[in-house]
């Protein structure tokens, strides 16, 4: 059943290999710089397995900083504000559209995926190139993209598991690129001066934690110190992400096991340093047996540790 549905998915989309298509990797460097480079307000929708959620969207630059609003559309009114970029935040498809994914990154994902352009498509009114995304290996998700002709941003993003089944899918309904940023402002309402609600990655590597084990073309992206004592570690191979939170715990019973949502897998585990124990949890869009076998394998810098699964 799941084949089935990725080969209506491939018929649907008008996926038909085009001599003028572009190079796969030229056409994801493009989609990167739509993303850090454009201004522009729209509409989108998010489908996990049988629930469908609707945001508003109006994000710029003026030239310090990028700032973006996230409206939710569905149950209680809700917005999400960010400054200096929204990687990491929302949905896998809101995440990819807002990544800040280097050139050298880009150039990375071809030894992880397979890329092949499938022709194109008709997303939010606007001519796109469908753009496959399979991996080489079990060890992470595929991805279907629809990448806008004129300005590379990304309209559209189905991400699919090893057995081909839907996990989640992304989709511009209406898009309005490169209005005018008073108006895009004013429209947007009050906007907050110094704080993001998304997490800034620091550049280097990890200062408590380490892991023994990544998948291969994942690398560490940064690390956050988060209230109450957690320690968060993110990690990326380009497109895919996922972060591990390191919380310290007293007493507490111990709580291990998987979960999904879409095409974001979790797993909670313990740790025990010399003096303290922590609740290990791993979330993002990997399989849900990777993010175990990365919490099997976190050690701390300094002292020793006893993984309980």
């Amino acid at each position: 059943m799941g084949r089935l549905l990725a080969s209506l998915l491939l018929l649907s989309a008008g996926w038909v290999a085009q001599a003028d298509s572009p190079d796969p990797l030229s056409l994801l460097q493009s989609m990167a710089r739509a993303g850090q480079n454009l201004n522009y307000r729209g509409s989108f929708t998010y489908e996990h397995r049988n629930a469908m959620e609707s945001f508003r969207v109006y994000r710029w630059s003026d030239g310090e900083r990028v700032v973006g609003r996230l409206e939710y559309l569905n149950g209680p009114a809700a917005t999400t504000q960010q400054l200096n970029g929204m990687a990491g935040c929302q949905t896998t498809g809101f995440r990819l559209l807002n990544a800040d994914v280097s050139p050298e990154a880009v150039a990375r994902l071809d030894r992880y995926y397979q890329l092949t352009v499938r022709g194109s498509d008709r997303v939010a009114g606007r001519e796109t190139y469908t753009l496959e995304v399979r991996p080489r290996d079990q060890l992470r998700y595929g991805y279907l993209l629809g990448v806008d002709r004129d300005t590379g941003l990304l309209l559209k993003a189905l991400l699919v598991d090893e057995q081909q089944r839907l996990l989640e899918r992304f989709q511009f309904v209406d898009l309005d690129i490169n209005p005018d940023v008073d108006s895009l402002r004013e429209e947007a309402g009050q906007w907050p001066e110094d704080r993001s609600d998304c997490l800034d990655a620091e550049a280097g590597q990890p200062t408590r934690w380490s892991l023994n084990w990544l998948p291969p073309g994942f690398a560490y992206s940064g690390e956050k110190r988060l209230p109450n004592g957690i320690d968060m570690l993110m990690y990326t191979d380009g497109l895919a992400s996922f972060s591990v939170f390191l919380q310290p715990v007293a007493n507490s019973p111990e709580i291990a096991g998987r979960a999904h949502r879409g095409a974001t897998s979790a797993f909670m585990g313990q740790l025990a340093t010399d003096n303290q124990q922590y609740r290990v949890t791993v979330v993002g869009e990997i399989p849900g047996a990777v993010a175990e076998q990365l919490a099997q394998g976190i050690t701390p810098l300094s002292g020793t540790r006893e993984v309980t699964p």
